[in-house]
């Protein structure tokens, strides 16, 4: 049996995360700034985050529902999450993820739908690292 954590893959070997080039840079420089200044990436990791919730709930399978409005997003000061389920909605791994012990198909929903934004995801933090590069003059450092 696999240990907690271990049980997720990825279809076609595509990477779950998105990474953009020069945004390490540009955090780090931020955390030299006050709480306040370093909060403005905060708000542009939820807006990235909640692009990837309103695909995931097109692709999310519905049976009920509760699955599709367990989807939510959220961040954090180093980036945007998006979680799935709850307390009420336990199955959100397994339908995501699959569960081959219990016959139970992967449909990764999350992945599909970052799939389809990663380019409006990428030219948010594009957009948003150009401001703050030239508002804290960051691109002579």
């Amino acid at each position: 049996m696999a240990s907690a954590g271990t049980f997720g893959f990825r279809l076609e070997g595509r990477e779950g995360k998105e990474e953009i080039e020069g945004l390490r840079e540009v955090q780090k420089a931020l955390n030299k700034f006050s709480d306040a200044t370093r909060k403005e990436m905060k708000s542009t990791h939820l807006k990235a985050a909640e692009i990837v919730v309103g695909a995931s709930k097109r692709f999310v399978p519905i049976k009920t529902g509760a699955l599709a409005q367990s989807i939510r997003p959220a961040a954090v000061m180093s980036g945007g999450r998006v979680k799935v389920g709850s307390a009420s909605v336990p199955y959100a791994g397994p339908i995501h993820f699959g569960w081959p012990a219990r016959r139970i198909k992967p449909q990764p929903f999350g992945y599909v739908a970052l799939d389809t934004r990663r380019g409006e995801v990428s030219r948010l933090y594009e957009k948003r690292m150009a401001v703050l590069m030239f508002k804290y003059d960051l691109s002579n450092r």
